[in-house]
């Protein structure tokens, strides 16, 4: 991942407490504007609470219908390393950019 160090970043900080609205709600007007956003991925990684890695894997949600982070049983509270991804027009698969 070319942003690799962003991120760790984002996923080393701790989220303020309107994260998932926020984040969610930038998202939404990509798509309304009709930009390259086709939907929203939480990742996951090894670390992160028995709750999330329940998710299903690549699951491509749209922002008003995707789970908000922490999920409510997150172990870690605002130190949730679940962070969510845009998934874009030019991507075929979550993850996979041409």
């Amino acid at each position: 991942m070319t942003f690799k160090w962003l991120k760790n970043y984002m996923q080393e900080t701790e989220k303020p407490e309107n994260y998932a609205e926020k984040t969610l709600a930038a998202y939404l007007l990509g798509m309304k504007a009709k930009g390259s956003i086709q939907g929203v991925l939480i990742e996951v990684d090894a670390t992160c609470c028995d709750a999330a890695r329940q998710l299903p894997a690549n699951q491509v949600y749209h922002p008003k219908e995707a789970p908000r982070v922490p999920l409510p049983d997150c172990s870690l509270g605002r130190k949730c390393r679940c962070i969510y991804r845009p998934l874009m027009t030019y991507q075929d698969k979550p993850g996979e950019v041409q």
